[in-house]
């Protein structure tokens, strides 16, 4: 038992009202001291949240900046802009072109439970559509490149070697080695970087049943059918058991899956004709997918999440509603190339027999270029156009010429044309007639060795038929690059 003496020594605890008291007894200055300490601290993960959202969302919605993702929140959108906090600009790699790597696969029907079956038995065929598709987040724009199956490419093998044949026969190369769809991707999309120079981000991955449930799945599409592509009548089987006949006459009509997946495969007179038909069912799916706002972001989700099980893909889930979204503010804005056009006449692809007796189809690396360039176009030089004018005299055809094939081969512009001849000059001059085309001009002046200073600049006035850039080649002039 205590005694009262040491009791005394104990240090007293107040009362739990005393103790109240001397917290709240802070002086003025101090209790205004403590809130702003709170405010501030709050602020701080305000700003410090708002800076990493910043940052964070053009990596998974490429193309947009917080600012403008939230522009439809009423209090966020009106948030003026905070110091030291900057979106990617327009050369950020969030803001690089997306390639998506776009496969369908030859495989016949595997019954109620494919999706469940292993990829090298689900996929193991090899790829009888095969297109890259790449989004612009800048311009906005999407462009399509086809590839026909039987073009001849190199295979290059883990070990650095490397041996020829069709460019279909690269999915399931890699599919074969590696037992899954990610290997035999991961191999087209080394062989596209090796032969082609195109970076793939991702791929999508289909088997032709997976194709007609994605186009019953909106109610069929409306397909417009050119002369050129109209198919009489032809026996159709996907199973090569059961067949019907179908004809796709030309102009407008309504196809439901099995018969847009028929039209898609059918190969008269040629690989490059099965091509362009599948780009004219998919540019009907494009169109019916905005036209009914299926891609809102209120809408795909739940379309994933129904027949995602059709569709192989390594895209994160994190980065489809991005994808979605910039997909959605293209309006549909869409170019469609295929490497087997000839460019000005003149044929990219032609059937060779090999020595072991397979046909296959042999290109001209400069016309592929071409269409690689049109396809893949810097953002600030889409929708333009540049006039090239002979200033050079006797001989400048030629070099005007060159010039207009070096500024649409090797430099992607999609618009170039010749103009009339100058007088001769010596100098080559560089006329910009459109402001935001100033990117276009400087780059070209880059090539041709011309000072940005000396770039003129003139208005169209209310002439719309000048081009953006006119460029007069004067006696000075070298081909670029040499």
């Amino acid at each position: 038992m205590v005694s009262r003496a040491e009791e005394a020594s104990f240090p007293v605890r107040p009362s739990r009202a005393r103790a109240r008291a001397r917290t709240f007894g802070l002086t003025r200055t101090q209790r205004f001291l403590f809130v702003l300490a709170l405010v501030t601290f709050g602020l701080a993960s305000t700003y410090t949240s708002i800076a990493l959202l910043t940052r964070v969302t053009p990596a998974l919605f490429p193309g947009k900046n917080f600012t403008n993702l939230v522009s439809n929140v009423a209090v966020i959108g009106k948030l003026p802009p905070l110091p030291g906090i900057s979106a990617p600009d327009e050369n950020s790699s969030f803001q690089k072109r997306i390639n998506l790597l776009i496969m369908g696969v030859d495989q016949r029907p595997l019954g109620p439970n494919a999706d469940k079956l292993p990829d090298e038995i689900r996929y193991g065929a090899r790829t009888d559509t095969l297109m890259v598709a790449t989004i612009d987040p800048v311009a906005k724009t999407m462009s399509f490149l086809g590839f026909p199956r039987d073009m001849l490419i190199d295979i290059h093998l883990p070990d650095g070697s490397k041996y020829q044949d069709r460019i279909n026969a690269s999915f399931i190369a890699g599919l074969d080695r590696g037992k899954t769809a990610d290997a035999g991707a991961a191999q087209l999309e080394k062989d596209l970087k090796l032969d082609f120079g195109i970076d793939i981000n991702s791929y999508v991955l289909m088997d032709f049943t997976g194709v007609e449930k994605l186009v019953d799945a909106v109610g069929g599409v409306d397909i417009d059918v050119p002369n050129d592509l109209a198919i009489p009548g032809w026996y159709y089987s996907d199973d090569d058991i059961h067949g019907v006949f179908v004809s796709f006459p030309p102009g407008k009509q309504h196809v439901d899956g099995y018969h847009a997946v028929a039209f898609g495969r059918n190969r008269d007179p040629s690989d490059m004709a099965r091509v362009k038909r599948q780009q004219v069912v998919l540019k009907a799916a494009l169109q019916k997918v905005f036209n009914e706002g299926l891609l809102s972001p209120n809408t795909w989700p739940g379309l994933w999440d129904a027949y995602h099980s059709t569709i192989k893909t390594d895209i994160p889930y994190g980065k489809m509603a991005g994808y979605a979204l910039l997909m959605q503010e293209t309006n549909g804005r869409a170019n469609y190339f295929s490497v087997g056009d000839p460019v000005d006449g003149r044929p990219t692809v032609w059937g060779v027999t090999t020595d072991a007796g397979a046909s296959v189809l042999e290109w001209d690396p400069d016309n592929v270029q071409y269409w690689l360039s049109q396809t893949f176009t810097k953002a600030a030089y889409s929708q333009s156009s540049v006039e090239i004018q002979n200033g050079y005299g006797d001989g400048g055809a030629a070099r005007t010429a060159s010039l207009g094939r070096y500024l649409a081969y090797s430099k992607g512009l999609p618009t170039v044309y010749y103009g009339p001849d100058q007088p001769p000059q010596q100098e080559t001059t560089i006329t910009l007639y459109a402001e935001p085309k100033r990117v276009l001009a400087e780059d070209i002046a880059k090539w041709l060795n011309v000072p940005k200073e000396q770039i003129k600049v003139a208005s169209k006035g209310e002439d719309t038929t000048l081009p953006d850039v006119v460029i007069v080649v004067g006696r000075n002039y070298k081909i670029p690059g040499n």
